[in-house]
């Protein structure tokens, strides 16, 4: 249920941005419901196949070292807090681009993987520090969401209102979602436990 909650956090977290970027391909008669879906799918399978191979690395370091890694949500959540205090525009590239071609898949993906920074940097440590049943686990809810995620879209694309509202308190909830994320990574993965015996 631990890896079932912390991985529906990670996907959420790290993808609110992208049901804007998908209300903006559903709001695009050019674009075909499951060229939408396929390229998202591609898009969050790259992501999670460059993550797996970068947690890789915890074959050969230690859990409670790879656990440092929590700290990029942390950084991640904590620069995004700041932003907020400073009130600064935080405005994300959305990939509201002219779509020219055919091959809308591709269009999606591409995208996708481009907006992904933010989830390489939290999937890695998070992958470094469960086990293989662990990360098989969280593959399948991120793959899951995805759809979850597309559905969602589709439907904000016919209820603007809701749009606006996830669009307005969105930010606000997100960098404090990436903090305890980061939190969590720290303290599963045991690097709490090194840093304060150090």
């Amino acid at each position: 249920m631990e890896i079932l909650l912390t991985s529906l956090a990670a996907f959420v977290s790290t993808n609110v941005d992208d049901i804007f970027i998908l209300i903006l391909f559903y709001g695009n008669r050019t674009f075909k419901n499951r060229e939408i879906i396929t390229g998202q799918l591609l898009g969050i399978s790259s992501l999670i196949v460059i993550s797996l191979i970068g947690s890789l690395a915890g074959l050969f370091i230690d859990q409670p070292y790879m656990g440092i890694l929590g700290m990029v949500p942390i950084y991640l959540g904590a620069k995004a807090i700041w932003r907020l205090f400073k009130k600064e525009n935080d405005d994300h590239q959305t990939g509201n681009q002219k779509v020219e071609g055919k091959n809308h898949i591709l269009t999606v993906a591409g995208v996708t993987i481009a907006n992904g920074g933010d989830n390489i940097g939290i999937y890695v440590p998070l992958f470094a520090s469960v086990t293989w049943t662990g990360k098989l686990t969280m593959v399948m809810v991120f793959l899951a969401m995805t759809f979850f995620w597309c559905a969602t879209a589709k439907y904000l694309t016919k209820h603007p209102y809701v749009a606006k509202t996830v669009d307005k308190y969105g930010h606000l909830i997100t960098p404090f979602v990436l903090v305890l994320l980061g939190i969590y990574i720290l303290y599963e993965s045991g690097t709490l436990k090194l840093l304060i015996s150090k």
